[in-house]
This record gives structure tokens, sequence and C-alpha cells, in this order.
């Protein structure tokens, strides 16, 4: 009897687990979040791709700050702090303005992911 129930539990995580996943993986799917404000191109001549990290860092900045800045959770701090990185790495990769949009949404997603209270 011990057998089956830990076969139903299994089964009832693994469910439950694939459908959260689904459920945020729709939830993120492209785009930038609801809060972001994307960076914006120079109306003339080229744009630095640095202007995308400006945006991710004022976008941080407002999170940590609505988390209670210095005083947020360390993990939380830790969860953004990744996705900022993940950002320096991909910007160097692409390398333009134009190429990089995907490393500015993918930046912004992981950090509207990051729960403030690292649960």
């Amino acid at each position: 009897m011990s057998h089956t129930k830990r076969i139903r539990r299994l089964a009832c995580g693994a469910l439950l687990g694939g459908l959260l996943g689904w459920a945020t993986g729709v939830a993120t799917a492209g785009g930038y979040p609801a809060d972001y404000k994307a960076s914006k191109p120079a109306e003339k001549g080229d744009t630095n791709s640095l202007v995308r990290l400006g945006a991710i860092a004022t976008y941080m900045t407002d999170k940590l700050n609505a988390a209670n800045g210095k005083d947020s959770p360390l993990c939380y701090r830790n969860c953004l702090t990744v996705s900022y990185n993940e950002l320096l790495k991909c910007l160097e990769a692409k390398g333009t303005y134009a190429a990089s949009e995907s490393c500015e949404q993918d930046a912004a997603q992981k950090m509207n992911a990051c729960d403030p209270k690292c649960q």
C-alpha cells in the first residue's frame, strides 16, 4: 500500500509540476513584462547596445527598491544579478543594438520571474 501511495504522489507531483511549468512558459513567452520599460533606439545613427543594459539596470534597481533595496533577501538579489550577468554576455555576443533585442527581453523576463520573498 505504501508503494502505491508513493507512485500516486509522484504522478501528481509530476502533473502539477508540468502544469506549473507550462503556465509559467505561457506567461513569459516572448516580449517584455508589463512593468518593464524597453530601451529605445536613437533617432539618428547607430545605437549602442549599452542602451539595453541601461534599461535593464533601471528595471533591476526598481525591483530591488520595491523589495526593500539593500535589505532585500540575498537570494532575490542573486537572482537579479544572474539575469544581469547573462545580459552582459548576450550583449557581448550579439554586438549591436538591432541584434540584441532578444537579450533584453530574456533578461527582463528572468528578472520578472525572481521571487522577492525567495519562496
